[in-house]
C-alpha cells in the first residue's frame, strides 16, 4: 500500500514536467491546431475544405440569419365571446418574417472591402389579420319602420316620441317657474300609438337604412347590445434597412444608411357595409437616406457630421367609391364618401375624415464637435431642419348630420323623444359639410445651436450645463393659401375692425406667425454620496421650447371651409 508521500512526489514531478519548455510547446501546438481546425471549418482559411482545387478562394465571410414567426387560429380555441354568440371562427393570422446579412463588401474582380468597408442588409415583413369583436346597439326592426311602441329608456320605462310638427306655445306657461312637466313652455302631441306615419318618413333615411344591418343577438336588456360582429383588423408592413461603413483611413469613417418602409393598416369595421363608421384603411410609406462622417481629430476630440433626407406618406380613402350620397338622394353632397349620420345611443353611419393625404419631406443637417480636457467634456452642436408638408384632408365631404332626441321630445324635458326618430323624420339638430378647394403645401425651417459642458467635479459628482438657442420660422404656404381673422383689420363691408386677411396680399407677410428665437438653458447633476454603485442622486432643471409644423388645414379659411 502506497502512502501519502508517494502522491506528493507524483504531483511535484507532474508540475515540474508541465513547466518545462517542451510541455509548454506541446500545449501551444495543441491550441494552434485547434484554432486552425475551427477556422477551417468556417471556411476562413485557404486550406479549408470549401476551397475549390486550383483556386485559392475561401468562402465569403458573410454572416446572417433567416427567421419566421407565426401565429394561427388553427392552433387556438375559439374565444368565449365568439362562441357564446354562435360563432365558429376568430381570425388570427400573423406572420413575421425576414432575414439579415452582414460582412465585408466584396465585388468579384473589382473590390475587396477587407477591413475597410462593411455592409449590413436587413428585411422584415409582417402580415397580420386579427379578429376584433364588437357588441353594439342598433335600431330594432320595428323602429326602422317608425314603430316606437315597444321602445323604452335605459330604466325600462316607456319612451314617448312626440310629433315636432305639433309644437305650439303653452297658454298656461308660468315664466316665473322653471320648465317642467307641470309647467311646459311649449307642448307637443305624441305620435298615435307612438308610431310615426309612414308617409312622414324621410326617403333619404329609408335608403340609408339599406346599408344598416339588422340586429343579430339579444345580449342586453331593453333591446340593448343587440348586434355582434367579429371582423378582422389588418396590419401589413415591409421594411428594409441597408448600411455601408467605410474607413477612409484611421481618422475618417463614412457611413450611409438607407431605410425603406411600406405599410397598410386596415381598421376593423364596426359595420360590414359602406356605412361603416370606423376608421378608413390607411397606407404608410417612409423613405430616408442618412450620410454620416466621423472625424477623429485626436484621442480627445471627435467631430460628427450628418445629413439626411426623409420622405413620409400617409394616405387614406384613395380608392374610388360609388356616389353613395347621390344614391341616397342627398343633394349637394360630394361623391367622395358615405354621408355621416349620428343618432346616439345607436351605432352611427359614415365616418369623419374619410379621405386624407399627408406627404412630408424633411431635410436635416447636424454637426457635433466633442472634446475632452481634464475633467471637462465640451460638446458644440449645430442643427438645421427644413420641412415640406403637403396636406389634403376633408372631414365631411358628403356631409355630417347629427340627430338628437330633443326634436321629437317635449321641449326642455329630458327622457323624452328619440334621436333615431328624428333621423327617420330627416330633422338634424346639427349639420356641416367641408369644402376643400385645394391641397396645402406648407413649409417651415427650424434650427438649434447647443453648447454642453460636463464637469467631473469629483469622483462621485458630475455637473452638466447646457445652453440651447432655438430658431423657428413661421409656417409658409407655397402659393400663399393661408388666411386668418385679424381683429385689427378693417372690414371693407361695414368699416368695422375684424376681417379676414390672406398671406402675401395687401401688405400681409407670407406667414401668420412671427419668427421665434428662444434661449433654453438646462442644468443637471449626478451625485454618488456613498461612493458605491448602488446609490445615485440625480437632479435637473430646464427650460424648453418645442418646434412643430401642424399637418391640418388650419389657417386656410379663405380657401377651404
Amino acid at each position: 500500500m502506497q502512502g501519502p508521500a508517494h502522491y506528493v512526489r507524483g504531483f511535484i514531478l507532474w508540475w515540474l514536467v508541465s513547466l518545462s519548455p517542451l510541455a509548454a510547446q506541446t500545449e501551444l501546438e495543441k491550441a494552434v491546431a485547434e484554432f486552425k481546425a475551427r477556422s477551417a471549418s468556417l471556411g476562413l482559411r485557404t486550406d479549408s475544405a470549401t476551397v475549390k482545387t486550383g483556386a485559392v478562394k475561401a468562402a465569403t465571410p458573410w454572416r446572417g440569419r433567416i427567421f419566421e414567426n407565426f401565429r394561427n387560429d388553427f392552433l387556438d380555441a375559439i374565444p368565449h365571446e365568439v362562441a357564446q354568440r354562435g360563432g365558429t371562427k376568430s381570425v388570427l393570422r400573423r406572420n413575421q418574417f425576414g432575414f439579415n446579412v452582414s460582412g465585408p463588401v466584396l465585388i468579384p474582380w473589382l473590390y475587396k472591402g477587407g477591413r475597410r468597408t462593411f455592409f449590413s442588409f436587413s428585411y422584415e415583413g409582417v402580415r397580420d389579420r386579427t379578429a376584433r369583436s364588437f357588441l353594439q346597439t342598433i335600431a330594432t326592426l320595428p323602429e326602422r319602420t317608425g314603430d316606437f311602441s315597444a321602445t323604452v329608456n335605459q330604466a325600462g320605462a316607456f319612451l314617448p316620441v312626440y310629433d315636432p310638427a305639433s309644437t305650439r306655445p303653452n297658454p298656461d306657461f308660468d315664466p316665473s317657474r322653471p320648465v317642467s312637466l307641470d309647467n311646459l313652455e311649449y307642448v307637443r302631441t305624441i305620435f298615435p300609438g307612438n308610431r310615426i306615419d309612414p308617409g312622414r318618413l324621410e326617403p333619404v333615411a329609408l335608403k340609408a337604412l339599406e346599408f344598416y344591418p339588422a340586429p343579430n343577438t339579444a345580449a342586453g336588456p331593453f333591446f340593448r347590445n343587440n348586434y355582434f360582429l367579429v371582423t378582422p383588423e389588418t396590419n401589413n408592413a415591409d421594411g428594409v434597412i441597408a448600411k455601408v461603413d467605410h474607413s477612409v483611413h484611421e481618422k475618417h469613417r463614412l457611413s450611409v444608411n438607407i431605410n425603406v418602409t411600406d405599410g397598410l393598416r386596415g381598421a376593423a369595421a364596426q359595420l360590414p357595409t359602406a356605412a361603416n363608421p370606423g376608421q378608413p384603411d390607411r397606407r404608410y410609406q417612409n423613405r430616408s437616406v442618412t450620410v454620416e462622417h466621423i472625424y477623429t481629430v485626436s484621442p480627445q476630440a471627435v467631430n460628427t457630421a450628418s445629413f439626411s433626407v426623409e420622405r413620409e406618406l400617409s394616405a387614406s380613402g384613395e380608392q374610388g367609391e360609388p356616389d353613395y350620397a347621390g344614391r341616397l338622394g342627398l343633394r349637394g353632397s360630394s361623391a367622395l364618401a358615405f354621408p355621416a349620420f349620428a343618432f346616439s345611443p345607436y351605432v352611427a353611419m359614415g365616418r369623419s375624415y374619410p379621405r386624407s393625404r399627408f406627404a412630408g419631406v424633411f431635410l436635416n443637417w447636424r454637426n457635433s464637435l466633442s472634446a475632452k480636457h481634464g475633467k471637462h467634456s465640451l460638446t458644440l452642436s449645430v442643427y438645421y431642419n427644413r420641412v415640406q408638408l403637403n396636406a389634403s384632408q376633408s372631414p365631411y365631404p358628403a356631409g355630417s348630420f347629427r340627430f338628437e332626441e330633443g326634436l321629437t321630445g317635449l321641449p326642455g324635458i329630458t327622457g323624452t323623444g328619440h334621436s333615431f326618430a328624428s333621423f327617420l323624420l330627416g330633422m338634424a339638430g346639427y349639420a356641416e359639410k367641408s369644402y376643400v378647394v385645394s391641397p396645402s403645401y406648407f413649409r417651415a425651417q427650424f434650427g438649434n445651436l447647443s453648447l454642453r459642458e460636463q464637469y467631473q467635479a469629483a469622483r462621485s459628482l458630475t455637473i452638466t450645463l447646457n445652453l440651447n438657442l432655438n430658431y423657428m420660422s413661421p409656417r409658409f404656404e407655397k402659393y400663399n393659401r393661408q388666411s386668418s381673422v385679424d381683429l385689427a383689420a378693417i372690414n371693407p363691408v361695414n368699416g368695422r375692425p375684424g376681417a379676414m386677411v390672406v398671406t402675401g396680399m395687401n401688405g400681409v407677410g407670407r406667414g401668420l406667425q412671427r419668427r421665434r428665437l428662444t434661449l433654453g438653458p438646462s442644468a443637471s447633476l449626478a451625485w454618488n454620496p456613498l461612493n458605491d454603485t448602488k446609490t445615485v442622486v440625480r437632479a435637473s432643471a430646464s427650460v424648453g421650447f418645442g418646434n412643430s409644423l401642424t399637418s391640418s388645414n388650419w389657417g386656410t379659411q379663405a380657401f377651404n371651409a
